[in-house]
């Protein structure tokens, strides 16, 4: 049966709180207007009073069976959806576009965002005018706003249906044939170097001249000081020179010819230009800064934490750059995922950037196969442009106020393969003009160089296919990596070969997913740091086994590394469930001292999300099934939990016989719940499922229940443990939400 689709597009649009002419509200008809505003920016009377409350208008395709319980306007003609394209430790890629056509028509002008006063008009808002051409003059501060895409089947509620943030771009409209266009993109469009400046630029100039060994000067014009510059920092005074700086009103007390910079003399008028300037800091903490502090990026688009979390673990590298003159975002933020070997990108579905280290792909990773993917979908492309046989890295940058060249960097790197350079009969080379990477930093330019080569030294193939949506299969993720395994792509015995990918381009379909993959070889390469090794779980897992998944990023731990100060930490991300796909195996393992670990192996464990058991099952002619364990553990930890959950999966309801017909009791609850009979209502992550005639399912670790006082009934299933080897455990902090029973 052919499932109904709906097409939802949500626009927040700016809107004030006050009503005309009542406090704060300081309008009065004939005085600030002839008419009472539309409480929009546009037709605001009393700016300055201005209460921002943003509406949320809703749209949609018009169907025959569209829901009344959804409100919505039903006048969208045609929705475009382009997704964004990945760069793989190149640049920012290509943003994802939205584009929706709105047919213009007749309005009421009634309800949330549109006209509070409209019974007090001399007019009818119906028969004057239309509902795009009124918008248009109300709301023309669109760009940047947000803008969303929902689409689902009928029969979910709106919260269930699959939507993609954007912002919004531009609009068109309404035209001639009665069309009004609005066209967004991801996020990453705020960070264009026509949207976006670092530093910004700084209005102050010298108001007289200066000697080369002057140490103070006065800023023009008069209060610009206290305006736009802080207390201390440091200065380029007219693009020639960079001066530390403390400052007092427009005065300055100058340190001359730092950075790399020779004091010299400036006249009246040289501008002053606020230098921005990292220094040892992570790659993680930088494109932040510039995304919230330049871009004007929601800092809840980012998970600031996971980010640091993945280059302390992937990457173990700092970055220093001097930005004299206000340079595009874009571009400062391309460079540094070069130079770090990065992909950024937004994440439309969970409204989040993201951001990844290029790394190796462990062979346990979700595969691709002639199982998965759609008959006649794969195609190969090789990419013979992409091939290096030798990388030069420039590093230490003497002068940033001098252009980019071999000369204005105090080091080189370069890292050659001979021999596979040889086997290709030319060379090809790429020099990068490392500009974060900071003077006698050899290590961070050579673990460039080394990426770079072990990536490219054969030029990686690009694949294209399909794959079904089915339950329990696959379900790729923009960005991630996965292994692709098929017959096409042979190794040299001419079996199918096993190929590390990561997905630069994901088109979600209704029945399929389009996907677009780039080959992610790094030969290989050596490990970023083996002592401190820290595995962050920042996505649902199921029989998470610590050991299975440290040995497929590490080396297997010896008694010399724990001697030589080697740790794990563990961190469940904030919203990431750990869960069990049975109640025989528990969600979190850690693993057996002097089996699985060296002994004294220090394991810390930070658990900001959930770690659930299984469900169990309902009995049927039979007791309730036990409920899963969460954590298992039979080496010494350390857990905190403060901010997050630990529980049992819930025990199973009992059955019940009513002359000679057995009805089996409701699931436990569980990351993936207990099976209930049927007629129960279905179990889920917080709630046991209940029966009418049966057992009741035992919520997050707690014991099903049976129905006392049928002809014949069984007993609950027991509750699952939250942690099996709480003698291991010492708590670091508060032992958070933990449900369920422990043993040793």
């Amino acid at each position: 049966m052919t499932r109904k689709a709906l097409t939802y597009v949500e626009i927040d649009v700016d809107y004030c709180a006050n009503t005309y002419g009542v406090l704060p509200c300081e309008a009065e008809l004939g005085v600030t207007g002839d008419h009472k505003c539309f409480n929009t920016l546009r037709t605001c009377q009393d700016i300055g009073n201005f209460v921002n409350q943003p509406v949320t208008l809703r749209f949609a395709i018009d169907t025959a069976y569209l829901p009344k319980d959804i409100e919505c306007i039903p006048n969208i003609v045609g929705v475009s959806y382009t997704p964004a394209v990945l760069s793989l430790g190149e640049n920012l890629g290509q943003r994802a576009t939205l584009q929706v056509q709105f047919k213009d028509h007749k309005h009421s002008d009634t309800g949330p965002g549109f006209d509070k006063y409209w019974s007090e008009r001399p007019y009818d808002p119906f028969k004057q005018g239309t509902m795009w051409g009124k918008f248009r003059a109300r709301q023309p501060y669109l760009q940047g706003r947000p803008i969303r895409l929902i689409r689902g089947f009928l029969g979910q509620q709106l919260s269930e249906m699959e939507t993609r943030h954007f912002v919004i771009d531009s609009f068109d409209g309404p035209t001639p044939d009665g069309k009004y266009t609005i066209v967004a993109k991801d996020p990453v469009k705020l960070a264009d170097d026509d949207r976006s400046q670092a530093p910004r630029l700084s209005d102050g100039a010298l108001v007289s001249s200066i000697s080369a060994g002057a140490t103070s000067a006065t800023l023009g014009p008069s209060g610009i000081g206290d305006a736009q510059y802080p207390s201390s920092g440091w200065v380029a005074i007219g693009g020639e020179e960079i001066c530390a700086f403390t400052r007092s009103g427009d005065n300055l007390t100058l340190t001359r010819g730092q950075l790399g910079t020779t004091a010299v003399a400036h006249d009246a008028g040289d501008r002053v230009q606020l230098v921005l300037r990292y220094e040892a800091e992570t790659p993680a903490t930088i494109i932040y800064d510039l995304l919230v502090n330049y871009a004007g990026v929601d800092p809840s688009y980012i998970d600031l934490q996971t980010w640091e979390d993945e280059v302390s673990t992937h990457l173990g590298r700092l970055y220093t750059r001097t930005i004299a003159e206000p340079t595009g975002v874009n571009k400062l933020i391309s460079e540094i995922i070069e130079q770090a070997a990065l992909v950024v990108w937004w994440d439309d579905v969970a409204q989040k950037f993201r951001l990844r280290v290029l790394r190796q792909i462990g062979t346990d990773a979700e595969r691709f196969t002639m199982d998965n993917i759609v008959a006649g979908s794969l195609k190969v492309r090789e990419q013979p442009d992409k091939r290096l046989s030798q990388v030069w890295t420039y590093y230490g940058q003497r002068n940033p106020l001098e252009r980019d060249g071999p000369d204005n960097y105090r080091s080189a790197l370069a890292t050659v393969d001979l021999e596979t350079q040889s086997f290709y009969g030319s060379s090809a080379i790429r020099k990068i003009y490392g500009n974060w990477i900071p003077a006698l930093a050899s290590q961070v330019a050579e673990r460039l160089n080394d990426i770079l080569l072990s990536r490219f030294k054969d030029p990686p193939r690009r694949f294209t296919f399909e794959v079904f949506r089915t339950e329990g299969g696959v379900v790729p993720q923009l960005g991630e990596g996965y292994r692709l395994q098929f017959w096409q792509i042979q190794n040299d015995l001419g079996e199918p070969d096993d190929i590390p990918i990561q997905i630069v381009k994901l088109v979600p379909l209704p029945d399929r997913f389009q996907i677009e993959a780039e080959e992610l070889q790094f030969g290989n390469l050596a490990p970023v740091d083996l002592i401190n090794r820290v595995i962050t779980i920042d996505s649902s897992y199921y029989n998470f086994d610590l050991k299975q998944v440290h040995d497929s990023i590490y080396p297997p731990l010896t008694d010399d590394d724990v001697a030589n100060g080697a740790n794990i930490t563990v961190i469940v991300a904030e919203n990431v469930k750990v869960g069990s796909t049975s109640t025989s195996r528990p969600a979190f393992r850690v693993g057996t001292q002097g089996s699985d670990w060296p002994v004294g192996l220090p394991i810390y464990i930070e658990n900001r999300g959930r770690i659930q058991g299984r469900g169990g099952d309902g009995g049927y002619f039979a007791a309730g099934r036990p409920g899963g364990t969460a954590l298992h553990t039979r080496h010494p930890i350390t857990l905190k939990n403060q901010n997050g959950q630990i529980w049992g999966g819930g025990g199973g309801g009992g059955s019940t016989i009513y002359e000679k017909s057995a009805w089996m009791g409701g699931g436990g609850a569980g990351n993936l719940p207990g099976v209930g009979g049927s007629g129960a209502n279905p179990a889920t992550e917080t709630s046991g499922g209940w029966h009418p005639w049966a057992g009741d399912g035992g919520g997050p670790g707690q014991n099903g229940t049976a129905q006392v006082g049928s002809v014949a009934f069984y007993s609950g299933g027991a509750a699952g443990r939250s942690i099996d080897g709480i003698s291991f455990v010492t708590s670091d902090g508060p032992i958070g939400d933990r449900r369920g029973p422990t043993a040793n």
